[in-house]
């Protein structure tokens, strides 16, 4: 079964991108453009990794971020901003359960090796 990986972010060309990339890397991939549309998806589908915007239109990311680990603690969440984050995000996100932070514009190798990174974690947490 191909792993779930769901991504957060209110840009259709960056949902597509990683989309295309994320599924020749096997992965099954969900999407949602903001916080509310993330919660319902969270209610219908298991993920095993997620990619989060920081800024999202109806929150931010250290938001979800907490919302998608008290649904789901073993979610591996890898952050995506476009900008610099502050001193008190970066020491914040790690201590909320945040796997990385991917800086935009991204190498998609990258990308897929932290993704499969996250994944290793979460099936190794499962067996915990």
């Amino acid at each position: 079964m191909r792993a779930q990986v769901f991504v957060v972010d209110p840009h259709p060309d960056v949902v597509e991108l990683l989309r295309r990339a994320l599924e020749l890397g096997d992965y099954e991939v969900k999407s949602a453009s903001n916080t509310a549309s993330a919660i319902v998806q969270m209610e219908r589908h298991e993920f095993s990794v997620a990619l989060v915007n920081l800024s999202l239109p109806d929150g931010d990311g250290l938001r979800l971020l907490r919302l998608l680990k008290s649904r789901d603690p073993s979610l591996e969440i890898i952050l995506m901003t476009g900008s610099c984050p502050s001193n008190a995000t970066v020491v914040e996100a790690p201590e909320q359960g945040a796997f990385y932070f991917l800086f935009k514009p991204f190498d998609l190798d990258e990308m897929l090796t932290v993704v499969a990174n996250a994944e290793c974690r979460r099936k190794l947490a499962d067996f915990e």
